[in-house]
């Protein structure tokens, strides 16, 4: 195996990063929920008990009391330490974490950072987690999410189904409000994935709580290196090989769960130690419910094998995901009825060939 991109550097001015102070969003996050108490008593300062208002829970720029309980080792510019402050002060306090140590990835949606984990933490086989803090929708670059929205319900902080008219219809004006539990929901749909994937067998990290516009999970990579991302190696033939059918049993994996991953490509799967790990799940879509799942899921399946194809494995992209995708009872044709198919028309006297010959 050979390492084409060991480590990636990312530089952020204040600019670059967010413009906090003029963001509403900031202001309006959601308070943390999904989050079990692991305070200890005498374990740290005691925090006030009367109860902060929601601006101070989620979005407020912290006390100086507060900021300097939760220092913590990355130096951050002055707008992302607020941010990182905000969303993972309440992990902090209910001893999730200890530290931030560093940026691990930047990206269109969130930034992940390595974070010294409390030794109470169960379940790691590490001292540390990764913490994904989800970038404002409004400085999101993946701004056009409707057609992975499609057919989806919208959950709300703890995971449920959001049927409360009035908080239907924030999200149908697409008011402030309505935005901002657009925004929720997209992070949950990743939690709640990752959740059902783990619990499946699949290689995704492990979910360990969520809130505050931030989540918390295991850490892949070491104390001074975060694992690469596939896309920056190139392996040898007999890994690339074993790689490759780990990737499918992972994709299989998915729609027995009826998922599809929607952003899958080397660019999201972890190496480490000659094991894969899949990341980034907020874009998941149903099969059964979003009626652009099949092209979505020709193009996860066609960047896998585009990467792997560079690596001397040989596949039919599209053959292989048709056969996936009708292995699990998925229609490849959709079903149209014969009075809405035109005689006339080449394509649909095709379809209704192959629809009679299926009969």
């Amino acid at each position: 195996m050979k390492v084409l991109v060991t480590k990636e550097v990312f530089e952020m001015s204040q600019h670059d990063f967010f413009d906090l102070e003029d963001s509403e969003e900031f202001v309006n996050q959601s308070s943390i929920r999904n989050m079990p108490s692991r305070r200890k008593a005498g374990d740290r300062k005691a925090l006030p008990k009367t109860r902060r208002s929601t601006a101070q829970q989620a979005g407020a720029p912290l006390p100086a009391d507060r900021r300097e309980d939760f220092s913590f080792t990355y130096m951050a510019s002055r707008h992302e330490r607020e941010w990182i402050e905000n969303s993972l002060v309440g992990f902090y306090d209910e001893h999730w974490l200890d530290d931030v140590l560093r940026l691990v990835q930047g990206g269109k949606e969130a930034h992940v950072y390595q974070c010294l984990a409390n030794p109470s933490v169960p379940d790691l086989d590490q001292p540390f987690l990764a913490a994904k803090v989800y970038r404002p929708r409004k400085f999101r670059n993946l701004k056009n999410d409707a057609v992975y929205r499609q057919g989806r319900e919208h959950i709300d902080a703890d995971g449920r189904v959001i049927r409360e008219v009035g908080m239907l219809q924030s999200i149908a004006y697409k008011t402030a409000w309505g935005m901002q539990l657009m925004h929720t929901s997209w992070i949950e749909h990743e939690v709640k994935a990752m959740r059902i994937l783990h619990a499946a067998g699949a290689d995704v990290p492990l979910c360990l709580a969520s809130g505050n516009n931030a989540i918390l999970m295991s850490y892949c990579g070491d104390e001074n290196t975060p694992a690469p991302m596939l896309n920056s190696l190139e392996l040898d033939s007999t890994e690339a090989h074993s790689l490759f059918q780990r990737v499918l049993h992972n994709i299989e994996i998915l729609l027995s769960k009826g998922y599809v991953h929607g952003d899958l490509s080397a660019y999201n799967i972890l190496y480490w130690q000659g094991e894969i790990t899949l990341i980034d799940f907020p874009q998941v879509v149903d099969p059964h419910t979003n009626q652009d799942a099949l092209p979505i899921f020709v193009r996860d399946v066609t960047r896998i094998c585009e990467y792997f194809s560079r690596q001397g494995v040989r596949s039919n992209p599209v053959k292989l995901a048709h056969s996936m995708w009708a292995a699990r009872g998925y229609q490849v044709i959709r079903e149209v009825h014969p009075s809405l198919l035109n005689p006339d028309d080449r394509l649909d006297r095709q379809y209704w060939k192959k629809a009679s010959r299926k009969g």
